[in-house]
This record gives C-alpha cells, structure tokens and sequence, in this order.
C-alpha cells in the first residue's frame, strides 16, 4: 500500500507534468541551492516548471498521464529533475544548457525523445519569440518600402499632372 505522502507527490507530480508541451530530463547532482534556486525561477519567469521527483513516481505519473514511458524509462535514474515546458517547448533548452552543473539526459517533446546531442541541437534552434520579433520587423521593412513606393508613384503622378497642365 503506498503511503499517503507519496499519494500525494505523485498527485501534485501529475498536475505540473499534465499541461507540459515538452519534458526535460536532468541530473542536478552537484548543483548548490542556491543555483536550483535560481533555475526554478529562469524557468517560471519563462513559463515553465522544475519538478524534482523520485523516479518511481514520475514514472507512474507520465504512465498515468497517457504517455508511453519505454522511451524515457531508461532515463529514469539517479537523481531526476524534469524541467516542464508549457508555452514554447524549446525555452527550457537555453535555460539549462546555461545552467552550471546540471547534465540534460534526455528531452520528451512532441512523442519525440532527443538524447543529450539532440537537445544541445534544439538549443540552437531561436525560441518563439525571436521568430515572431524577426517576422515583425522583416514586415516592418516591407511596410517602409511599400510606403516608399508609393510615395514615388505619387510623385511620378504630380509630376504628369503639371506637365499636362503647362500645355493646356
């Protein structure tokens, strides 16, 4: 029978992994509380989550949450920090690739699961935002030119207008 404690880490465990868009596998083995501390809030100012978990108990809540758990088993040992994506699943990457002393096992994002190399990869990928920054800005110069072009066409139509009405 489980015990009442554990009823309960595996129930708040469920609620954190539920709305997760990407889940981040780490060893944090080494890390000092103030650096977990300080990772913990990186990643909620960024809309994400760090949940320390026993692996048992992680394992039950991912299978639990309708996720098929062969592919992360093996991940699950030692020490085991999930960093939680909720928004934009590659924010995570940058926050822990930066984080000293923490090792990325392994990501599970989208039914896909990137090893260490993989994420190191998805961490060069720009996050959500920077795309949509660049996209704003690239049609903030399409804007100036079109505005350009038709201040030159405007010109071009005052200019006709004069001539035509010098020879009338």
């Amino acid at each position: 029978m489980a015990s009442q404690k554990n009823i309960e880490t595996l129930r708040r465990s469920m609620e954190l992994l539920q709305n997760g868009k990407a889940f981040y596998f780490t060893e944090f083995t080494g890390l000092k509380v103030q650096q977990l501390e300080r990772l913990r809030r990186e990643l909620k100012k960024n809309q994400c989550n760090y949940l320390v978990v026993k692996n048992t108990i992680g394992l039950i809540a991912f299978k639990n949450l309708g996720y098929a758990t062969e592919s992360i088993k093996e991940q699950m040992f030692g020490p085991l920090g999930i960093a939680i994506a909720y928004d934009d699943p590659l924010v995570p990457t940058k926050i822990l690739k930066d984080t000293q002393g923490l090792r990325i096992k392994c990501a599970f994002i989208e039914g896909l699961v990137y090893d260490a190399a993989g994420v190191a990869e998805l961490a060069k990928i720009p996050s959500k935002n920077v795309v949509l920054q660049t996209l704003v800005g690239s049609l903030n110069i399409v804007g100036n030119l079109i505005y350009t072009l038709n201040c030159v066409l405007q010109n071009f139509v005052f200019t006709v207008d004069s001539i035509k009405d010098k020879h009338n």
